[in-house]
């Protein structure tokens, strides 16, 4: 694939990282700073709320800036933002360098998704989108838990230095083995939005909004799901993340090997399959309440792995439709990504207030089932307004 992925990956690596290691951490700096738990768990939210609104603006704002000095700048101001909130014992103080950071990881993320889109021939391309998309999970996986530990070690502030280290790492590895990104052609704002103002390309976004509503739904309220389901304590519960994370970065490879040999729109079919057959039988064993806890395990891993496989397809699918604009759009689709988080959390919570745990897998399959219609439905446009080129050819070619 090509050493430029090695930056590529550990930038969304350590991204994801920094955006959730407060998490692990939430009790430890609520004492520190003498703040609730509640207000310490804004630090991720504001963290999530500035990616959102940060990613495309920035892609407009920076579309004609060298990649290389995007990222070396993006980097720079992300390993400054993680200095002062490692260096400060107050709230504000660290509540505006989680703004520093988001604002950095906003402005390089669509870069590197499109850079991996489109710097490997056609064939290739799933496999790298994919590898970035296991980035995310191994943030989950391994970088939340790591930073916990240093924070547990050494005090809440070991962790903003990990990321402080992870940061010049990335920027490194970019220096070193990324090549030179040719930037896109000269156009006007209005050019640059085009596709993302079109049919296909929003019901892409709004696809990628659900997959996510649905996946951070489930992972959120796993505990007490898991609890209806079969008793499941604590300790069982995180197995059970640790198992949905293994899942999820083999299924973010597979996804991405399924995209480049079969298509990107086959691969979403067996995905969303796949992800409904296993909600169904999930809110059954809640139903139940009896459910083994190996079978429960068996049963998250299936669901993360359907998940996992998921993602890479629809980000080759918007690649496809997005043309000049690949950056933009990107940056519309971290949007989507972390405002589906957003939604799913509050409707998650919705839910179980009102009908209990069994309806919350329910959700999952609506969700599910409205991503795939708005991705057909896009097939089915006559004209893709990005390229030009026919629906159907189109998505021979992507896929």
């Amino acid at each position: 694939m090509g050493r430029w992925l090695v930056p590529l990956v550990l930038a969304i690596f350590t991204f994801g990282t920094a955006d959730f290691v407060v998490a692990g951490l939430l009790r430890d700096m609520a004492e520190d700073l003498g703040r609730g738990e509640a207000a310490i768990g804004q630090l991720v939210t504001v963290y999530s709320i500035v990616y959102a609104i940060s990613a495309p603006v920035a892609a407009v704002l920076t579309a004609r800036v060298p990649r290389r000095a995007l990222a070396v700048a993006g980097m720079a101001m992300f390993i400054a933002g993680n200095v002062v909130a490692a260096s400060t014992s107050d709230y504000e103080v660290l509540l505006v360098s989680r703004v520093i950071s988001a604002m950095a990881a906003a402005a390089v993320t669509p870069m590197c998704f499109n850079a991996a889109g489109t710097l490997p021939p056609e064939g290739r391309r799933g496999r790298a989108l994919g590898a970035l998309s296991a980035g995310i999970m191994l943030a989950q996986l391994l970088g939340v838990p790591l930073g916990t530990w240093f924070g547990g070690m050494w005090g809440w502030q070991a962790a903003f230095w990990m990321c402080v280290g992870l940061g010049v790492l990335v920027l490194v590895t970019m220096l070193t083995l990324l090549p030179v990104l040719a930037l896109p052609p000269a156009s006007g704002l209005r050019e640059r939005l085009a596709p993302a103002t079109k049919g296909p390309v929003l019901r892409g976004l709004s696809a990628m909004m659900l997959l996510s509503a649905g996946s951070m739904m489930m992972m959120t309220y796993i505990a007490p799901i898991s609890a209806a389901a079969g008793g499941v304590d604590t300790a069982g519960v995180a197995m059970l993340f640790v198992a949905a994370g293994l899942a999820g970065v083999v299924a973010t490879q597979v996804g991405g090997a399924a995209s480049d040999k079969l298509g990107a729109l086959r691969t979403v079919a067996i995905g969303a399959g796949m992800l409904v057959a296993v909600m169904v039988v999930l809110s059954g064993m809640v139903l139940w309440g009896s459910t083994p806890f190996a079978a429960l395990v068996v049963l998250v891993m299936f669901m993360a792995f359907a998940i996992g496989l998921l993602n890479p397809p629809l980000v080759v699918w918007l690649l496809g439709r997005a043309g000049p604009s690949g950056n933009e759009v990107m940056a519309l689709n971290a949007s989507a990504m972390y405002l589906g988080t957003s939604l799913g959390g509050v409707l998650g919570g919705l839910m179980l207030s009102l009908y209990g745990p069994a309806a919350l897998p329910m959700l999952a399959v609506v969700e599910t089932a409205l991503m795939v219609v708005l991705v057909v439905t896009a097939r089915r446009d006559s004209r893709d307004a990005a390229t030009g080129v026919p629906a159907e050819r189109e998505t021979t070619a992507v896929a």
